[in-house]
């Protein structure tokens, strides 16, 4: 397992943490019975030495770490197995059964925390999962000047909610036409576990609502989010002899520096033909570094993209340039609530959500929540499908 992922890991518990477990349907079937058993027993032949040089140090790690998180579940059942036993020897007794009771519900959310942690270890945590740095793009699509005010307020909204999270927020391209509409911008943002909980943000945002400018009907407009990882070493991703760098004059303000020198450059991947193109900086080397950054993001995402691909099941969410082209979000500014396609769950106070806050963060962890559900039923059934006898 990744060194970085025990610290993903960790930090996932703590938000995924809930008075029920999002995975407690999964351990209840008789496949994630036989995985867990199946792990533990190979877990144990590798201690005692019968089948050690079959298995590398990644998977003695990651069978280890599975079958210390099972111990704890299995003892959790236990205990709550002998309390309910307890109760019911004394549903007679009203003192003793309300103790009981009392630290059934006790017990129970403890379950939870671990069946939240087993299910994370379950899942092996890749290096896109360990990033703290992504870069959010916005850009406005059906809609004309309506679009273009949809998309600023989204751009805010995303703002507020890395303050919230505690993320930096860092604007690298912004093409406003005023203070209240944006054409086009490209943000990057750095936090634990940022693109983690950013990037099923990715996709066609819809709002629905009554313009000022025609207040006789309702009007649809469209705003489109794509969202990248970015590697902390663009130079692992790419190699620089198959790049092709040119340098040209940037266009717009900037000052004499902008007329005078080659400021702006595209950077061509050779081997996919992808070309990014930055001329935000002022200076060559700044924008360089951006447009290497960037194209290294491109490139991750296709390597993301590729695996999910090879995945045994239809996926609910898509991760990347095919969820960039679904509708995923409905704001009804009509009647005040938003709508996630996805998780097929609409929620009230689109005042509010707007903030950035406490609404949007549930959405976000729901589709991380079902996201990781998803590994895990993956996990699993391709485990027992590669195990599986003759």
């Amino acid at each position: 397992m990744l060194k970085c992922g025990l610290l993903t890991l960790r930090s996932s518990v703590t938000y995924l943490t809930r008075s029920s477990s999002a995975y407690s349907s999964i351990f209840t079937k008789p496949e994630t019975d036989a995985f867990l058993k199946s792990v533990k027993e190979t877990f144990l032949q590798i201690k005692s030495g019968e089948c050690a040089n079959e298995h590398d140090a990644s998977d003695i790690s990651y069978y280890e770490g599975v079958v210390d998180k099972y111990g704890d579940y299995s003892s959790k059942l236990n205990d709550i197995t002998q309390l309910k036993l307890m109760i019911q020897q004394n549903e007679d007794d009203q003192e003793m059964k309300e103790i009981g009771e009392s630290e059934l519900k006790d017990l129970t959310e403890g379950l939870n925390e671990v069946m939240n942690a087993l299910a994370l270890s379950i899942v092996r945590m890749s290096e896109v999962d360990c990033l703290k740095n992504c870069q959010i793009e916005f850009s406005c699509g059906a809609g004309g000047s309506e679009a273009m005010m949809f998309t600023m307020e989204l751009y805010q909204m995303y703002e507020k909610y890395c303050q919230f999270k505690g993320f930096t927020w860092t604007p690298i391209q912004f093409d406003d036409v005023s203070s209240t509409s944006l054409r086009a911008a490209v943000v990057l943002v750095s936090g634990e576990m940022s693109f983690s909980r950013l990037r099923f943000e990715a996709g066609v945002h819809r709002v629905q609502r009554i313009p000022l400018t025609d207040k006789s009907r309702m009007h649809t407009s469209t705003a489109s989010l794509s969202v990248l990882p970015e590697p902390e070493n663009p130079e692992i991703i790419i190699k620089s002899s198959d790049c092709k760098v040119e340098a040209m004059r940037a266009s717009g303000p900037g000052g004499q520096n902008v007329n005078k020198r080659s400021s702006a450059v595209r950077v061509t991947h050779l081997p996919t033909k992808i070309a990014v193109h930055v001329m935000d900086e002022r200076f060559q080397h700044l924008n360089l570094q951006i447009a290497y950054k960037r194209l290294a993001g491109i490139l991750m995402q296709g390597k993301l993209d590729a695996v999910l691909d090879q995945s045994t099941r239809a996926r609910k969410l898509q991760v990347g340039s095919k969820g960039r082209a679904e509708k995923v979000r409905t704001f009804n500014f009509q009647n005040g609530r938003i709508t996630d396609h996805r998780l097929r769950q609409t929620v009230g106070n689109l005042e509010g959500f707007m903030e950035g806050n406490e609404g949007l963060d549930q959405f976000t962890t729901s589709l991380n929540e079902l996201y990781i559900l998803e590994r895990l039923e993956d996990t699993i059934s391709s485990y027992l499908e590669k195990t599986k006898k003759p």
